[in-house]
């Protein structure tokens, strides 16, 4: 890296270049592993303790040169952290640098948190078994609710899919459509007549929703 191209840390967690240009360090991390959910996956595993590459490759199915570049991939993006152990035959472990990843993605639906700089509380001596088992239980527990949230998501988006079909299955013009989409996807009437006005300018906005939805009606109706 040149002088030029060199940049500072600053207090926020950010860094700064030449042009002022802010750019979240967390920001570059979710970058990184949303790229690939074979990332994601391999962050979490290491997160949770150093691995060889030959047992990562066992848990993603991967091949050993398979999993290696992902590791110089999240190596460039200064995420891995690398320790030579004599005793292994492998000798290399890998883990995060600095930071945790846990994941829950559920299909198509990414549920993951990047915890960096936690501070642990003081809870005094800790019975390490009863502790890893409190983990264990807590992550049974939120795979089953990112299980039932991803559900949950999935019926949100049938459901406005069909609303989006309603609409535009109706013999209404394209402004009348406008009109019903505002209105059905602000929270409440009075939201959707503030954007028609100050946003789409349009003049008597609350009785261009009334009229809309009488016509709606009607042709539901039919």
């Amino acid at each position: 890296m040149s002088k030029t191209e060199n940049k500072r840390a600053n207090k926020g967690g950010t860094f700064e270049g030449e042009v002022n240009e802010t750019v979240s360090v967390k920001t570059k991390i979710n970058e990184t592993l949303l790229s690939s959910p074979t990332r994601l996956r391999i962050a979490e595993l290491i997160s949770r303790r150093p691995r060889t590459l030959r047992e990562l490759a066992r848990l993603t199915e991967l091949s050993v040169p398979g999993v290696l570049r992902h590791i110089e991939a999240m190596n460039k993006a200064g995420l891995i952290q690398e320790k030579r152990v004599r005793m292994l035959p492998a000798r290399k472990l890998y883990s995060l640098k600095g930071m945790r990843v846990i994941d829950f993605t559920v299909g198509d639906l990414s549920i993951f948190k990047v915890a960096t700089g936690m501070t642990v509380t003081e809870k005094g001596a800790q019975n390490l078994e009863s502790l890893a088992m409190d983990i264990f239980v807590g992550r049974r527990r939120i795979r089953e609710k990112a299980k039932r949230l991803a559900r949950a998501i999935d019926e949100l988006v049938e459901n406005e899919e069909m609303l989006t079909k309603g609409i535009d299955d109706l013999e209404l013009t394209d402004e009348e459509r406008l009109i019903l989409f505002t209105t059905f996807t602000e929270e409440t009437a009075d939201d959707a007549e503030r954007v028609l006005m100050r946003i789409q300018r349009m003049k008597e906005a609350r009785r261009s929703i009334d009229k809309a939805l009488a016509k709606a009606r009607h042709n539901v109706g039919k």
